[in-house]
């Protein structure tokens, strides 16, 4: 059996008032990249109870580092908390910093896991739309966590005790 991984958080980007945040990881040769809907209480210190399922499937699957992005980054603990309006220029940054982790890492395996919270306000979907295709001049290797929800999303990391990662047809799932 593995051990824990320690928690040891070497990227943290947030803004000024830690009310968004774009990129929480561990720095590492192969790491995991995994796209929620957006942030809620873990930060370079402490995680929350999606970041210790990452870092299980992180673990479980070959992986030596993680990089948890989001559709959206503005905190919120539950996502209905999240404004009905989207923030042009929180996106925007968000793509800017999205954008710049991608540039050293060609293939990497991206584990989207929104789960049906992406449909929450019509702006998340719209958003990741815009992280898929930065994304893909990278050629990701998409996964997700068992199958897809019965609305078709993929699973969120809290959701279901699933230990293996599948394929996940980002063209398919867009087009819908």
């Amino acid at each position: 059996m593995k051990h824990p991984m320690n928690y040891n958080i070497d990227k943290y980007i947030k803004n000024e008032d830690n009310s968004a945040r774009f990129v929480l990881g561990m720095d590492s040769r192969n790491p995991l990249f995994v796209i929620g809907v957006n942030p809620s209480t873990a930060d370079d210190r402490k995680p929350d109870a999606t970041i210790r399922r990452i870092m299980g499937y992180m673990q479980r699957n070959g992986f030596d580092g993680f990089y948890m992005l989001n559709v959206y980054p503005m905190r919120a603990t539950f996502p209905k908390e999240l404004p009905n309006e989207w923030n042009e220029n929180l996106h925007k940054q968000n793509i800017q910093h999205i954008e710049a982790l991608f540039l050293n890492h060609d293939n990497p395996t991206v584990l989207t896991a929104f789960g049906d919270t992406i449909r929450i306000r019509p702006y998340l979907k719209k958003c990741f739309v815009d992280i898929a295709s930065i994304i893909s001049i990278h050629n990701p290797r998409w996964k997700m966590i068992g199958n897809p929800t019965k609305l078709g999303n993929p699973r969120h990391p809290c959701r279901g005790n699933y230990q293996s990662l599948y394929d996940f047809d980002v063209n398919k799932y867009l087009s819908r």
